[in-house]
């Protein structure tokens, strides 16, 4: 089910005469939303409403609950304005980023202002009703310490990686169990609406209403974790392709001779370069004698992950960087094909390995460099994303207030 505002589901009227309230509000909350507050005059100004009918309309959604009187505005002459601004708390977004290793579930209020987070690691990505249920367990947990029920929450946003058919909330590479398409699954188990997509194109999302990504025209957004996920931005707007599958950026092919990828193919860029990758050749060397801060760990009998050798590279570890920096090669490759097809204006680099900051973008900078034609590469900034690991849970808020409020 398409999520709604509490206050939409009690419109009464005919179809024709709900959905024309249901417009008109909506035109009044999305404004209110994007600036903050407003007085009537700016309500009438931007939605083309009569001032008479935005004022019955602003006394219904006060009345619902959903707006709030916010004081005296300054004058433009004559009498002070009364400013009205969305009440936060009428309702919240659940922001669920999963991952193959680690979940983050987040809660947001109606000013995009994060009201709790909760990262837990080892949440292994399977492919079942078990992991689901515990999924839904934790969603609960977190609802319920805040005292929040069900029908305060306006919907849930969630960002997962792999295949995703968006528009009808279907997952066609991980928690695939579900005849009825995860959506409606997560939905009928949660009781409120579930808005799902990729992971990159969450990424993408965050970082274009909340990030670097932030009035630019045409973006790349790279999700750098485990595995390779790509956020396109487009004249603007977040391209999904005919099937929303666009964006398999780390399925590419680099090398014809190459190893299988786990996709299937033969030497798909991700064969060559992920965090998984670089983890596994990290610990390919230690075993063969290589020095390295990360050898204790292997000598106590600690696994390597991912984080491990993020911290690793931030502290200076010669041999790490030095395997990161060949993978950055690699990317540079994938990415160059990306540069003269599109000539973005920015490459964000997001997810776990953005934690590296410059030991990240110095190689892919000097990979671009290297293999890309100067006039359009020069013009390409590449830099990492401010928002880190919450680029996707970010996306998935923007995601869900999009569908909510029907803006682009």
């Amino acid at each position: 089910m398409r999520p709604e505002f509490k206050y939409e589901k009690e419109i009464v009227g005919t179809a024709n005469a709900r959905n024309r309230k249901q417009e008109q509000y909506r035109k009044i909350v999305s404004f209110l939303y994007e600036t903050g507050n407003a007085s009537i005059a700016e309500i009438v100004k931007h939605s083309k409403i009569s001032q008479p009918l935005v004022a019955s309309l602003v006394d219904d959604l006060l009345g619902f609950g959903v707006l709030l009187d916010n004081g005296i505005g300054e004058s433009i002459g004559g009498r002070r304005p009364n400013l009205y601004c969305i009440n936060s708390a009428y309702q919240y977004v659940v922001g669920v980023d999963i991952n193959l290793h680690t979940l983050t579930i987040a809660l947001f209020d109606l000013s995009n202002q994060l009201v709790s987070r909760e990262e837990y690691k080892n949440f292994d990505l399977e492919n079942s009703s078990v992991y689901t249920d515990k999924l839904v367990g934790k969603i609960n947990d977190v609802l319920n310490e805040k005292h929040i029920s069900a029908s305060k929450v306006l919907a849930m946003g969630l960002s997962i990686p792999g295949l995703i058919d968006a528009k009808n909330g279907v997952s066609f590479t991980h928690l695939t169990f579900a005849e009825q398409g995860l959506g409606n699954y997560l939905t009928e188990k949660l009781g409120f609406s579930v808005v799902l997509d990729n992971d990159a194109r969450m990424m993408a999302l965050g970082e274009k209403a909340f990030g670097k990504a932030k009035g630019k025209k045409d973006v790349l957004c790279l999700n750098l974790s485990n595995r390779i996920g790509l956020g396109i931005i487009l004249n603007e707007q977040l391209y999904s392709g005919k099937n929303g599958f666009a964006g398999e950026f780390g399925h590419i092919l680099i090398d014809p001779e190459g190893e299988q990828c786990y996709c299937g193919k033969i030497g798909c860029l991700e064969t060559l370069t992920s965090g998984e990758i670089l983890v596994r050749n990290i610990n390919e060397g230690i075993e063969k004698g290589q020095a390295s801060f990360l050898r204790q760990r292997k000598d106590e009998g600690k696994s390597i992950d991912l984080r491990e050798v993020v911290a690793a590279i931030n502290t200076g570890d010669q041999f790490a960087i030095d395997q990161l920096n060949k993978m950055s090669d690699y990317l540079g490759k994938g990415l160059v094909t990306l540069i003269h097809l599109l000539n973005p204006e920015m490459i964000i680099i997001g997810g776990r390995l953005a934690q590296t900051g410059k030991y990240i973008v110095d190689p892919v900078r000097m990979a671009l460099n290297k293999y890309a034609m100067d006039r359009i590469s020069s013009e390409t900034e590449v830099v990492c994303s401010d928002l880190i690991d919450d680029a996707a849970l970010m996306g998935t808020l923007s995601n869900v207030m999009k569908e909510v409020l029907r803006i682009s």
